[in-house]
This record gives C-alpha cells, sequence and structure tokens, in this order.
C-alpha cells in the first residue's frame, strides 16, 4: 500500500514538472512559436584554411626523393644527383554553398557543397651511379594525379543564442566524397656500354565515394529582417581508403603485367638504388614474399581533412 502511494506521488511529481517545462518553453519564447514558419535562407562563404594533407601520395613521393642514398649524394656528390620528385600541390579554395532549412525556431537542416579539387603534376630525378664498369644512368619520373568531385554535405544546426539582430548555432554532420587517384611512373636505364632499357607502371584507382564528417561554429549578424553578415569555423575529418583500381606495368624487355584489386601503401628495396622507400601499388592481395622485401603493408587512404574559417552573406528567400 505503501509503495503505491510513493509511486502515485512520484507520477504526479513528474506530470507537474512536465507540464511546468511546457508552460515555461512557451512564456520564453512566446511570440516565437506562435508565429514561427518554415524559412528558407541562401548562404554564400568564403575565406581561409589548412591546405589537404592527401596522404599517402605525398608521402610516398617524399620518401622516393628522400631516400638515405639521394640524400647522401645530394650533399656530397651534387653533380651525380639531378633534379627532384615533388609533391603534389595540396593548396585548396574554402568556399561553401548552402541552403538552409529552419524546421523549428532552434534546429535547421543545411544542405551545402563546395569546391572540387584537382591536383596533378610531372617531375623527374637523374641517378649517376659510377661502377667499376663505368656510370650508369637511371632516370625516374612520376605523374601523380588526384581529382575530387564536389562534395554534398548535409548539417543539423542548433541555435544556442538567438537575437533580432545576432544568432549563434553550432551544428555538425556528413559529406559525400568522391575521389579518383592515379599515378604514372617509369625509369630509364642507361648501362656503362650505351645500352637502355624501360619499365613503366600505372595505377587507377575507380571514383570512389566516402563518408566524411564535420563540425560548424556559425555567427550571423543581421543588417535587415532578411539579409545577414556569417563568420563560420568549421571542422572537416575526411579519410578516403579502400580505393580499388587497377594496375598495368611493362617494359622494354617485353614484359607485360595486368592486376586489379586495392591500392596498398608498402615500403620496398630499391635495387637500382640500393635503398629502401614507400610506394603505392594496387593489388588484389598483398604478396605473402618478394623479392623487393615488402613491409609495413596497408590499405592506402587519402586524407582530405582540415579546418577553415569563412565570412560571407545569408540571405532568407522566404
Amino acid at each position: 500500500m505503501m509503495g503505491k502511494i510513493l509511486t502515485k506521488r512520484r507520477t504526479i511529481i513528474w506530470v507537474i514538472l512536465f507540464v511546468s517545462l511546457v508552460f515555461l518553453n512557451k512564456s520564453a519564447y512566446p511570440e516565437e512559436k506562435e508565429n514561427f514558419k518554415l524559412r528558407l535562407s541562401f548562404k554564400l562563404t568564403g575565406g581561409w584554411g589548412s591546405n589537404v594533407p592527401i596522404g599517402d601520395v605525398n608521402d610516398c613521393l617524399e620518401s622516393f626523393n628522400n631516400n638515405n642514398v639521394f640524400v647522401n649524394y645530394r650533399k656530397y656528390r651534387p653533380d651525380q644527383l639531378v633534379g627532384k620528385i615533388k609533391r603534389l600541390d595540396n593548396r585548396t579554395s574554402h568556399w561553401e554553398v548552402e541552403l538552409r532549412f529552419d524546421l523549428t525556431p532552434r534546429i535547421s537542416l543545411g544542405i551545402a557543397t563546395a569546391d572540387a579539387f584537382h591536383t596533378r603534376n610531372e617531375s623527374s630525378v637523374t641517378y649517376t651511379y659510377v661502377g667499376y664498369a663505368g656510370p650508369q644512368i637511371m632516370r625516374y619520373t612520376f605523374k601523380p594525379e588526384i581529382k575530387v568531385s564536389y562534395p554534398m554535405r548535409l548539417s543539423l544546426y542548433y541555435t544556442i543564442f538567438s537575437h533580432p539582430k545576432i544568432n549563434l548555432s553550432i551544428g555538425g554532420g556528413f559529406g559525400f566524397y568522391n575521389a579518383q587517384v592515379s599515378q604514372f611512373s617509369r625509369i630509364d636505364v642507361t648501362g656503362p656500354d650505351g645500352t637502355s632499357n624501360w619499365a613503366e607502371w600505372r595505377w587507377d584507382t575507380k571514383r570512389n565515394f566516402s563518408l566524411g564528417f564535420h563540425g560548424n561554429v556559425v555567427l550571423e549578424y543581421y543588417f535587415t529582417r532578411r539579409i545577414a553578415l556569417v563568420a563560420e569555423l568549421q571542422k572537416r575529418y575526411i579519410r578516403i581508403s579502400s580505393l580499388k583500381g587497377a594496375m598495368k606495368s611493362m617494359s622494354s624487355e617485353g614484359f607485360h603485367y595486368e592486376e586489379s584489386g586495392t591500392l596498398y601503401y608498402f615500403t620496398r628495396w630499391e635495387f637500382f638504388i640500393g635503398t629502401r622507400y614507400a610506394s603505392l601499388e594496387v593489388w588484389e592481395k598483398p604478396p605473402e614474399a618478394s623479392l623487393r622485401e615488402i613491409r609495413d603493408t596497408r590499405k592506402a587512404v587519402l586524407d582530405l581533412s582540415g579546418h577553415s574559417f569563412r565570412v560571407g552573406i545569408k540571405i532568407r528567400l522566404f
């Protein structure tokens, strides 16, 4: 009997609390609740931010260019090492266009797109090794390329401070990113006797879709009921792995090989240079053994993460 009375009292207390909260909430924003209508606005922002990390593609280019043999030759025998392998330019613009739907006085949904990203280059280095039979000249050429289409970002915002002139909101969400990576590489070897040979490799990944995540802090200052100045800070986490594609390799001696699978990062031994460096190749599955002494194998990653600070304008359409 006593237990039923306590349960009844708890129920009454919870009901009173619930009704009180509803009443207080309505009292705090009476006009906002009664007059609120679904609103649509357009926002355009641009500004400054971090460069795209890129990840394994640039890491491998740098690893080859700065292997311990090349570092030694640049310091002590600069006439026997000419040129360098360049990293891809990782600069990107920081603009965004967004349609924002105010679903409630405090909650909004945003649908946005941003700039595409495309970078490529070509570079080569010529390494001359002087042995007992004479000089052997090796020229290495790399042509990497990355293409990222216009992303689609979905965001949910919550207004933590609202005033007729100023709004402050926080938000976050996810985006759909479409990326493609490729690289051509070639080695030309001229022996001490003057004979020449070459070998080349090319791998291409298909367009891979991946999810990325972001968080936003947005400050709005309204000049009129419809036009506002916007300042926005955004942090993005975008790492694309499981890049599927194909690879072809051939040589002047008639060798030809093709394979489809996943793009992998690994470190290897380079016979002609006599050093280790990191590289990327497409395999159906990583080889269990190799004369190149393959180690540190894992799936390659394209890193598009970063942050930006943008300013712009927001216009209420209705």
